[in-house]
């Protein structure tokens, strides 16, 4: 019951996740296209007295939507006219990342965060991972803010690159410690933890600001926005590779490379590459074929950081063929995104599988042997190792060269 309890809790957690960051998301991409397409008001005439007076105008914008055109104009607030009612967008992201919050101690923090672990690479146990986990999102906010408080706001073409270094850094230092799928959903929660945080200090904070400014008589103070908007484009740019490592764990190909630390590298850069090209069309002219190009070789430059040997695939090379293909069969199909080294509470543990004794949730037992090992291939549902949920699905599907070849992969995890 209280497992029952728990999966339905994930899938409401899990929803309710994805509807808030498509909300969210979808804010984001819709503002800035309003905040590029704006058209800028006529100059002001001057007065009979020669002076030009300020215009409250910054920009309108008209849209054909649902039968009918919206009229959308930019300005500042006139003090004694502030508008009633007056939208606020933050519930998105708060949601997002409370639901966000919630999913990373259901799946990752339980267990004393077993599940974040890498056993081949650490032996860290207890409340550890969870603290290097949870230390990563506080302490890279804190850089992440400092950095972006200072003077290097100002040099953006250095402020970027340091910034990308520092998240790779980090990147580095949990794959020391964390598998491959669980150092992904790692750094894409810093960033969305730091999206989520400019949204409540810089963002909502500065609003407040100028707001409490216009309700004291005070005119419209542009410094906050300005501010406000600055955290709101870094937001922007981020959206794609948040989105993406948020989706890290079912691309096992790429969590679980050897080099997953520079293909995370090309992904950011690529994907934020994108974005702005997107958003260059207005004076970009090539900016279509730019975005092809840059995909092109972001791909390249992916497969070819996945096919240059390293010293795990060149001792791979020297495999007996069917163990081999084995490999490269366990994370083509995805078995790599949950039969984690060290991961044990997603899914079992494959090392030292053969000849260990299984116990199921129906009470029985065996000794795991290769029928052991194929029918759990094909029939996952005949029998579930205890603590683990129903949630291989089948691979009924796969010919009987490509079973061999798995089983002989497994066979050889010491």
């Amino acid at each position: 019951m209280e497992s029952e309890i728990a999966g339905w809790f994930s899938v409401v957690l899990r929803f309710v996740h994805v509807i808030a960051a498509i909300m969210w998301i979808g804010n984001s991409i819709l503002f800035t296209w309003m905040e590029l397409n704006l058209i800028a008001p006529a100059p002001s005439k001057p007065d009979k007295d020669g002076n030009i007076p300020e215009n409250p105008l910054l920009g309108h914008l008209d849209m054909l939507h649902g039968g009918g055109v919206f009229h959308l104009e930019k300005r500042t607030i006139d003090p004694k006219a502030i508008p009633v009612p007056l939208h606020w967008f933050m519930w998105q992201s708060y949601t997002t990342w409370i639901t966000g919050a919630l999913l990373m101690v259901s799946v990752f923090y339980i267990h004393g965060g077993s599940a974040l672990m890498d056993g081949t690479k650490s032996s860290l146990t207890g409340f550890f991972p969870i603290a290097l986990s949870v230390g990563g999102i506080i302490g890279g906010w804190l850089v992440y803010d400092t950095v972006w408080r200072t003077k290097l706001k100002e040099h953006k073409p250095f402020a970027v690159p340091l910034s990308l270094a520092l998240i790779l850094a980090a990147a580095w230092f949990y794959n020391q410690y964390f598998n491959g799928r669980a150092v992904y959903i790692q750094i894409g929660v810093m960033m969305g933890s730091f999206m989520t945080a400019n949204v409540f200090v810089h963002i909502i904070g500065n609003q407040k600001k100028f707001m409490a400014s216009l309700l004291a008589g005070k005119p419209h103070d542009m410094k906050y926005g300005k501010q406000a908007k600055l955290r709101s484009m870094h937001n922007h740019y981020l959206t794609f590779p948040v989105l993406f490592l948020m989706l890290g764990g079912h691309f096992p190909q790429l969590t679980s490379a050897e080099r997953n630390i520079p293909i995370l590298g090309v992904l950011i850069v690529s994907l934020v590459a994108v974005k702005f090209l997107m958003n260059s069309r207005y004076y970009f002219r090539h900016w279509l074929p730019a975005i092809f190009g840059t995909f092109a070789a972001a791909c390249g430059l992916i497969a070819l950081l996945l096919a240059i040997p390293t010293k795990a695939s060149a001792a791979r090379a020297n495999l007996d063929p069917a163990v081999a293909a084995g490999a490269k069969l366990f994370l083509s199909q995805g078995c790599a995104a949950c039969h984690q080294a060290g991961a044990s509470r997603i899914a079992p543990n494959l090392q030292g599988l053969l000849g260990s004794k299984r116990v199921f949730t129906d009470g029985s037992g065996l000794i795991a042997d290769e029928a052991y090992i194929r029918r759990s291939i094909r029939e996952p549902v005949a029998d579930i190792v205890t603590g683990y949920p129903l949630a291989m699905p089948p691979y009924a599907h796969l010919p009987e060269e490509q079973i061999d070849a798995l089983v002989a992969y497994i066979r050889s995890l010491k």
